[in-house]
């Protein structure tokens, strides 16, 4: 039972390093032309898109994890 959690929580860890690691290399590929980037409460995957779509011509994409007291975040990348 205590091996089945442990495995649980390292395929955990493993999937937000996985996650921060994207969203890092996200940001970085599009900061190689002057990009700006903007952050805002998400309130969905395709509103989070479709609003950094239409406000700025970006890509957003929104958090998968976050601490229980932290909302997630749309983090909105698009050329300045």
């Amino acid at each position: 039972m205590a091996s089945k959690l442990l495995r649980v929580e390292l395929q955990k860890k493993a999937t937000l390093l996985l996650f921060i690691c994207l969203l890092m290399s996200f940001f970085f590929f599009y900061a190689q032309a002057r990009n700006c980037h903007r952050v805002w409460s998400c309130k969905g995957d395709i509103r989070c898109w479709e609003d950094c779509k239409n406000q700025h011509n970006g890509k957003g994409l929104c958090d998968l994890y976050t601490a229980p007291s932290v909302p997630k975040q749309c983090f909105c990348a698009y050329k300045c």
